[in-house]
């Protein structure tokens, strides 16, 4: 075999090396991908979740969000500086959901669920009441998201007692 004969079996042998290096670079930034996709679902999951633990373990919330399912005129100051922040809290990880699947981080497909709980809050009561006057706080295409659904789907009024008596 000639020097001629072996660089070129060499800068065969390179070639090879170098589709077998992309094409395990490939499957890492794909396997890298589906993590990150999937830590960040976890992470809006998980920050709902917090919200629903504390409504669920703090009698008081609780009892704000029935007495603002009548509205906000049903509510004092005091009930309705409350309330405002816990929607603005909510209403905080709806968006980062909407963005997050905008930017392909989230599968559009998972967050169905984030979306009938978020347009279930600004159907009806004080939810609707302050997502009026709420809108300035959030993005434009959010804003324009919401609304869009909110027009576009019978959204039932939500009664947030569930038939137990007081």
């Amino acid at each position: 075999m000639s020097i001629q004969e072996l660089g070129s079996l060499g800068e065969f042998v390179a070639a090879i090396a170098t589709i077998a290096t992309l094409a395990y670079l490939a499957i890492q930034v794909r396997q890298n991908t589906r993590a990150l996709r999937s830590s960040t679902f976890e992470d809006v999951s998980g920050g709902m979740n917090q919200i629903s633990v504390a409504i669920a373990t703090h009698p008081e919330l609780s009892s704000l969000l029935v007495k603002g399912s009548e509205g906000l005129a049903a509510l004092t100051s005091e009930e309705r500086v409350r309330i405002n922040f816990l929607y603005l809290m909510s209403f905080r990880r709806f968006e980062s959901v909407f963005i997050q699947s905008g930017l392909g981080s989230i599968d559009p497909d998972l967050t169905e669920g984030f979306d009938r709980s978020m347009l279930s809050i600004v159907a009806s009561g004080a939810g609707a009441e302050w997502w009026v006057s709420a809108k300035g706080a959030f993005s434009k295409k959010f804003v324009e998201f919401v609304d869009n659904r909110l027009a576009a789907e019978k959204i039932p009024r939500v009664h947030l007692d569930l038939g137990g008596s007081e």
